[in-house]
């Protein structure tokens, strides 16, 4: 067991790619090489087709990602997304959730039951989360940039008093997100 001083998100990333090279997986390196193939944001795909991100706004800005490396970092996703689910569902083990106990008969349903496992819980979801960023071809900045551009969307949606059902019709304020 190591002891590390962790202060910031960019604490956690080298470290974080440590464990996950030790598992197996080089999320650092997939995702370095995810970045390098899909220059500033595009979505490039195999065979020259432009995804979304680059559609209606000229050429692409990167040389097609290669088929075999969207395989590996998609097959190494799969992993760290199934296990970031199963974080949440241990999550939810925290609560008295059952519909059918006592805790839900007596007003109690969702009555957050572990509050120190519930901690240990979201920080295992943190741990899957930076892999995931990683292979993603993500930095710490990116992450800061995203979120507040993404805040910014979230808080337009609110104002605007958006319903449910005009979700898909602004799905494409993501893919502006850069």
């Amino acid at each position: 067991m190591r002891n590390q001083t962790v202060t910031c998100l960019e604490d956690i990333w080298p470290l974080q790619a440590e464990l996950n090279r030790r598992a197996g997986f080089d999320t650092l390196s997939l995702g370095g090489r995810l970045a390098a193939a899909g220059a500033a944001g595009a979505s490039n795909l195999p065979g020259g087709q432009a995804g979304p991100a680059s559609q209606g706004s000229g050429p692409p800005l990167g040389p097609p990602v290669n088929a075999g490396l969207l395989l590996k970092v998609g097959r190494a996703l799969k992993n760290y997304i199934d296990a970031l689910s199963a974080e949440c569902h241990e999550l939810q083990e925290c609560l008295s959730w059952k519909h059918w106990y006592r805790e839900a008969r007596e007003g109690r349903q969702y009555e957050l039951k572990d509050v120190q496992n519930a901690r240990v819980e979201a920080v295992d979801m943190l741990f899957f989360w930076v892999s995931i960023c990683q292979l993603l071809g993500m930095q710490p900045e990116d992450v800061y940039r995203l979120y507040a551009k993404k805040l910014g969307i979230n808080h337009r949606r609110q104002d605007e008093d958006r319903t449910q059902g005009e979700h898909a019709s602004h799905e494409q304020e993501n893919r502006r997100v850069t």
